[in-house]
């Protein structure tokens, strides 16, 4: 075990492990991640696909080099097993969502993506979990570790007991985030959001394997059995706006359910930065695109960034004005 290490971080996501193998490996630091065992039984909280329902071009141009960077870091460890292409439609029931939804589709040909209307073709898709079993990635428990007071620039942690400093404490996914920074702490740019996820017995088939109802809150994924995955925002009328987006027959077998929280920006926009006085690195806001975002993150945290992303990060950051970068803000239903 190192004395101490340089990141620490602290997540269950695809994007966590990503980001821990990519500074472990492609920038040699001493890396720690904090993570749960997976779980076959555990239901998905999110559908990983390089799409962000974004109208900033700069937004876009991050995006589509790290799904590039992604596809790239995959292949070079025998991983692409786990990624995939899917088609994903989003639906507006509102006039202002259609209009959003317009200039997104816009901005996705742009920038090389097959989008015609709110459909669109051969988004790349992440499923499965990331392994780092052969990483020099060290992986812990939750349960085997205390956040301890802060030292100078170095936060400390305790490991089984045994005090280790850390460089850096990276809080990388939603529920690390709210189990390790308390209400008071977090910023208000950030709201909790109840969330229920939910799988149906198999389904009539679905317009798209992926739908997302941007004014319902609903996203549904089907499964090659014809299963459906759906993750529904909000507590109000959750039913009714869940059975308002399936297809049937009906009634449909739940087959499993789970509540859980997720976190969104007020404005729209990711927000990703060193919060104080706590210290914690925060990542949120990110959306369905976040498992792709591991490579740009990495460099950032690294101190590796080059201009373009070393800017679209700065505006990203806890700042007092986020005009510049505010986006299409999610549905509280």
């Amino acid at each position: 075990m190192p004395q101490g290490y340089d990141f620490a971080i602290f997540g269950a996501s695809p994007l966590a492990a990503l980001l821990a193998g990519l500074l472990a490996h492609d920038h040699g630091r001493q890396v720690l991640l904090v993570t749960d065992p997976p779980s076959p039984q555990r239901l998905p909280r999110q559908i990983d696909v390089a799409l962000p329902f974004a109208t900033r071009p700069q937004s876009w141009r991050i995006v589509r080099q790290a799904e590039a960077d992604t596809k790239m870091l995959l292949r070079s460890v025998d991983g692409t097993d786990r990624l995939g292409s899917t088609a994903v439609e989003i639906v507006a029931d509102r006039a202002r969502t259609a209009a959003a939804l317009a200039h997104v589709s816009e901005m996705a040909r742009g920038f090389g993506i097959d989008a015609r209307g709110g459909r669109f073709n051969r988004v790349a898709r992440l499923e499965g979990e990331i392994s780092l079993k052969e990483s020099k990635v060290q992986i812990v428990e939750p349960s085997s570790i205390g956040l301890g007071p802060r030292d100078g620039k170095a936060a400390r942690l305790t490991l089984s007991n045994e005090t280790v400093e850390v460089g850096q404490i990276v809080l990388a996914d939603d529920a690390a985030i709210l189990d390790r920074l308390p209400e008071p702490d977090r910023p208000p740019l950030l709201v909790a959001q109840p969330m229920t996820a939910t799988l149906t017995s198999p389904a009539k088939r679905l317009p798209a394997p992926v739908m997302r109802y941007a004014d319902r809150g609903v996203t549904l994924a089907q499964r090659p059995d014809g299963s459906v995955l759906g993750l529904v925002s909000g507590t109000d009328s959750v039913e009714a706006r869940l059975a308002s987006c399936l297809p049937g027959p009906f009634p449909l077998q739940r087959r499993a359910t789970t509540h859980f929280s997720r976190l969104v920006s007020i404005d729209g926009a990711p927000v990703i930065g060193r919060l104080d006085p706590t210290g914690f690195f925060v990542i949120a806001g990110l959306g369905d695109a976040g498992a792709f975002m591991a490579p740009p993150l990495a460099r950032r945290l690294a101190g590796k960034s080059p201009d373009r992303e070393a800017a679209w990060f700065a505006t990203h950051d806890f700042v007092p004005d986020r005009d510049a970068v505010a986006d299409l803000a999610e549905v509280v239903a």
